[in-house]
């Protein structure tokens, strides 16, 4: 779906006039779809036909019926601000279910918006008057219902307009028919790149180029068409892996599935298991919206996740952009260059991605309706931004960082702490992430009330007191406050040395260009900071600049698994992306020189984020056949049975009994034992290295055709072991084979006491 929004004023204006309205047209079609599919979800009718009319509602009708009244909201941000509540009350009533045990999702989910719907109905909102006497309610259509029409304001489909519009779809149809001729079932080291054919970077070209054009036009192209090429680049580069892929990819993703179908199957969650439990909001929600809308196994919608939390990270950024700036080449070249730079591969199923939203949607209504004057050390960091920048000079009636549009405030601060407890019992990370950010502006006044900053901090602490001697035997609170240390990196070994591995291995040059990317990405943020305090902007410059340097200060602290230095540039991005926005129409614009220099930094972008995100396609795919296999495995298995596996990723973690497989041992790699005993391979050597391990309880081997390719690929194993080991299976006294689909093959062995 295109984001539909109207260009225009960043600030919400208030309207000349406004009357006492009954609920509009569009309130009224709202309520009764939402009637109705509030009781198809009582009674868990419609099936897979309806499935998208009760996501549909489950994600738009609380939300809008909680926004409705708030007059005069701009479209974009109006949009993510109805999911936002949509989720945050959905993510609420779901931990809670999940943590009391009082599971019953159709019946809350009816609940929820049976008076949604009849709030629509019943509530009186204030519509603002049109200068000729109309009212406008929702969306309007114009006297003239010739062939204009408009979200805002009308747009003329003239024979000019038209070329742009002919480009965008011929693209789009190229891309469908360039993924009706790709083939998955080989790839190699460089992922999707070879397999992809001249089609695919062809219809690229032509819907980057037509956003790129978009943005860059003098005169301005219509939003329609800007948000529509936007929505466009961004199913072309997040959607086309998970659309070639039987299953969702990514083998970590499966976990999460498993914890999301542990809530859907008992109901309730179990802190003992693992930290999953202990932060279960997002699979709580997942859970609960999977139930509502019918599908009680993630793997039925995991997949789109990719796409989806790319589309909507991209319309936030656009939002953030434009409560900050009225230019619209500036907010749209923010979110394209996000769409262009997010290269972590961080929109999958996952809680971080999901309260990775819900922050840039806190950081929305902060921006939105809580900005004001800095206190005494604020004002003196901006003098001296002035003096080193800007010669002396400030244009605060330029920088707009003081004007916020007048509203409730009571409301903003309860939605900004709604959300941030919804993040604090999601993700681990992500609170305090956000508390880095936000934490210096609320104390310093930009934003207020100033006690609000202190209480995003407060609520994360709360959560953690309860699991802290979890987390600090587990993982330790801590890894090292050497910030160097937590953010280096320290790549696989290999044989050809870090500057021939870089030259000629695919792994090294997509780390290599992921660096460059995100180097290419910082300097031209910071350049556009420099820029727009040379222009005199300078309070808002230093917050978009204090947000994006903020989140690299978690590296004093924590390393994060490793991830640390990802998730520092995820949180920078946003905040760049608007400093690379304000580099290129930031101050005075010379058209031809800035346009040139914008579309060229975009090609560059979206060459280098192409080869990094579809190089690492193979390695992180998923093959439909061993997903089938850890299915049965989690169906057949119990606990204290043993698992000998081709490897580590193999999804066998996925079902609600995965708790099974976690116990220390209960999962060993089969190619451990084709080492050790690679020249006495036999049944006794077997039987010994299993008692070894874990004697008693039965044995189950599985061995993957295609794990086994890739080991010897990637020299692992020698390629005539697992022959060997899979022909003394098949002939052993007490193995059974008890799976067999072609591809993957599971014996079973019970051991002898």
């Amino acid at each position: 779906m295109a984001l539909m929004i109207k260009d225009g004023l960043s600030e919400p204006q208030q309207p000349p006039g406004s009357v006492r309205a009954r609920a509009s047209q569009l309130d009224v079609a709202f309520a009764l779809a939402g009637a109705v599919t509030a009781l198809l979800i009582l009674f868990d009718v419609g099936g897979d036909f309806a499935a998208p009319i009760k996501l549909l509602a489950c994600a738009m009708l609380p939300g809008w019926a909680l926004l409705r009244g708030v007059r005069s909201i701009e479209p974009a941000a109006r949009l993510v601000w109805t999911l936002t509540a949509s989720a945050v009350l959905f993510g609420g009533f779901a931990a809670a279910m999940a943590w009391t045990g009082f599971w019953y999702p159709h019946e809350v989910a009816a609940l929820i918006l049976l008076p949604s719907a009849a709030s629509l109905l019943l509530s009186h909102h204030s519509a603002p008057r049109r200068e000729d006497g109309e009212r406008r309610t929702g969306l309007y259509r114009p006297r003239n219902r010739g062939i204009k029409w408009t979200l805002g304001r009308p747009i003329a489909l003239r024979r000019k307009g038209l070329k742009p519009w002919l480009v965008l779809f011929a693209g789009m149809v190229l891309w469908v028919l360039s993924l009706l001729v790709t083939s998955t079932g080989h790839l190699g080291s460089f992922g999707l790149l070879p397999a992809l054919p001249p089609l695919w970077f062809l219809s690229l070209a032509m819907v980057l180029g037509v956003s790129i054009w978009t943005v860059a036009s003098r005169n301005g192209a219509s939003a329609w068409l800007t948000s529509s090429a936007l929505t466009g680049v961004v199913a072309i580069l997040y959607g086309t892996a998970p659309l070639l892929m039987d299953v969702p990819r990514f083998p970590w993703v499966y976990k999460h599935m498993a914890v999301t179908s542990l809530i859907t199957e008992t109901g309730h969650v179990d802190p003992l298991i693992d930290i999953y439990n202990r932060w279960p909001g997002f699979f709580s929600y997942s859970a609960f919206l999977g139930e509502a809308i019918g599908y009680r196994t993630p793997i039925s919608y995991a997949a789109w996740a990719e796409a989806g939390f790319a589309l909507l990270d991209a319309v936030l950024v656009l939002a953030i952009a434009r409560s900050l700036s009225k230019s619209r080449r500036i907010y749209w070249t923010a979110a394209l260059v996000f769409t262009l730079g997010d290269w972590v591969n961080q929109n999958y199923y996952s809680p971080q991605s999901f309260s990775y939203s819900l922050y840039l949607a806190l950081c929305l209504l902060a921006l939105t309706f809580l900005r004001s004057a800095p206190g005494r050390w604020g004002v003196a960091l901006e003098g001296l931004a002035v003096r080193l920048f800007a010669q002396g000079k400030i244009h605060q009636d330029r920088d707009g960082w003081d004007s916020r549009p007048g509203g409730r405030q009571s409301l903003v601060v309860a939605a900004i702490i709604g959300i941030q407890a919804v993040i604090v019992i999601s993700h681990q990370l992500t609170p305090y992430m956000a508390v880095l950010g936000l934490l210096p502006l609320f104390v310093g006044g930009h934003f207020r009330p100033r006690w609000l900053g202190p209480t995003l901090l407060v609520l994360p602490l709360l959560f953690l007191i309860p699991n802290i001697d979890y987390i600090r035997d587990k993982y330790g609170l801590f890894s090292g406050f050497n910030f160097f240390a937590n953010a280096g990196y320290k790549a696989p070994g290999s044989a050809t040395g870090p500057l021939l591995d870089i030259l000629f291995t695919a792994p090294g040059m997509g780390r290599a260009l992921a660096t460059v990317l995100t180097v290419f990405v910082g300097i031209l943020g910071a350049a556009g900071f420099v820029r727009q305090l040379r222009s005199g902007q300078v309070r808002t410059t230093l917050a978009v600049a204090w947000l994006a340097v903020a989140p690299s200060l978690g590296l004093f602290g924590q390393a994060y698994g490793g991830e640390a230095r990802f998730r520092v540039y995820l949180f920078a991005l946003p905040w760049l992306a608007i400093g690379v926005a304000w580099l290129f129409w930031g101050g005075t614009v010379r058209k031809q020189r800035a346009t040139v220099t914008a579309a060229s930094a975009l090609v560059v972008l979206a060459l280098l984020f192409s080869f990094v995100h579809l190089q690492t396609a193979g390695q992180y795919k998923v093959p439909k056949a061993e997903v089938t296999a850890g299915q049965w495995l989690d169906a057949n298995t119990k606990p204290g049975d043993l698992i000998l596996g081709t490897r580590y990723f193999f999804p066998l973690l996925q079902g609600p009994n995965y708790a099974h497989y976690l116990a220390w041992g209960t999962v060993t790699p089969l190619y451990d034992y084709a080492k050790e005993f690679a020249q006495d391979i036999n049944m006794s050597s077997f039987q010994a290295y299993v008692r070894h391990l874990k004697g008693g309880q039965e044995v189950y081997v599985v061995i993957s055709d295609e794990q086994n390719a890739r080991a010897a690929r990637e020299h692992r194993i020698e390629t005539t072991l697992m022959p060997k080991v899979e022909a003394m299976l098949a002939e052993g006294a007490g193995v059974e084979s008890v799976f067999d689909n072609g591809t993957v093959r599971v014996y079973k062995y019970g051991v002898e006491r």
